[in-house]
């Protein structure tokens, strides 16, 4: 009887320790139902957005929280924002216990790969102004771990206005380290910690307002947390600048955009095509035969004769 309670008592630890995320879902359209408490894997996270986004994914899926109830209420934007530092926001219902089980960095590749089509990250949709206008209590905006996590404070109002704009960002997904720096500096229950979490809960909350007015019910804005488990180096200002060092000492080619190769190659043969049309041009009017019935031996006869 003692083994089989330290054995259940095991499992349960185990269970913790892994179920230290949370899935939830702060707004979808009506056509589609998010139902039940049952646990998730980071893996399936990927097919069940794409799901809900109406994409067709393989079959298989062992998670049966989600109902498609009107195949013709898709959102029309899907928004997911990944927060390290906390297991749960406490924003809304539905809320899923979120088993991190693989790179939250893969999983967004995964779900890249079965839409088939660009999901914008935070790169694509920050500015570049740290918010420092904020009116702070706790938090200290000289501190470097504050300033990374206004930074993500800073993603998400420009992303607010790029949604107020109607900006072509049909997908995003988004990764803020920010508030998993705070705690590690500050610890867990620390007034920096809480003053923090605050701020980034009204950052979305105003986000999810603005989807609101743009683009009615036919959105869908979740949130996934990561507690404790860092499958993946944490990256740091030094790994930042150790890695810039290497990439000069390596000497390598220099990274262009996406659409690069696109307009190198219309400049490339629209060139050609004007080189090749000039030359031709010059070819001809070189060995250009005027003949008797020209206006040009016409007009030099006539001034000839004049001449005379």
């Amino acid at each position: 009887m003692k083994a089989t309670s330290a054995i259940v008592g095991i499992v349960c630890l185990f269970n913790s320790v892994l179920a230290n995320g949370e899935f939830s879902i702060l707004h979808s359209p009506n056509g589609i139902n998010f139902k039940g408490d049952e646990q998730l894997n980071t893996s399936e996270l990927p097919k069940i957005i794409s799901t809900a986004m109406g994409h067709t994914t393989p079959s298989g899926d062992s998670w049966n929280g989600l109902t498609i109830l009107n195949p013709f209420n898709y959102p029309d934007v899907t928004i997911s924002i990944v927060v390290e530092g906390v297991q749960s926001l406490q924003l809304s219902e539905p809320r899923y216990p979120l088993e991190i089980a693989s790179d939250l960095y893969q999983v967004k590749n995964d779900f890249t790969s079965i839409l088939g089509q660009v999901v914008f990250d935070e790169n694509d949709v920050y500015s570049g102004d740290i918010q420092e206008k904020l009116t702070l209590q706790k938090l200290d905006n000289k501190d470097v771990a504050v300033l990374e996590f206004l930074k993500d404070v800073g993603v998400l109002m420009d992303l607010k206005q790029k949604v107020l704009l109607k900006s072509p960002l049909k997908t995003v997904w988004i990764q803020l380290n920010g508030l998993d720096d705070i705690v590690r500096v500050y610890g867990r229950d620390s007034e920096q910690a809480v003053e923090a979490l605050t701020v980034l809960k009204s950052a979305l909350t105003e986000l999810q307002d603005a989807l609101e007015s743009t683009y009615g019910d036919r959105f869908m804005l979740t949130t996934i947390t990561n507690e404790r488990l860092r499958l993946r180096e944490k990256r740091s200002t030094s790994n930042a600048k150790e890695n810039n060092e290497m990439y000069w000492k390596l000497n390598l080619s220099k990274r262009y955009g996406k659409d690069y190769a696109s307009i190198f190659n219309i400049l490339l043969w629209t060139s050609v095509f004007l080189i090749a049309a000039l030359i031709s041009t010059a070819v001809f009017i070189c060995t250009l035969d005027p003949g008797r019935d020209s206006i040009i031996y016409r007009m030099t006869t006539q001034r000839i004769k004049k001449e005379n």
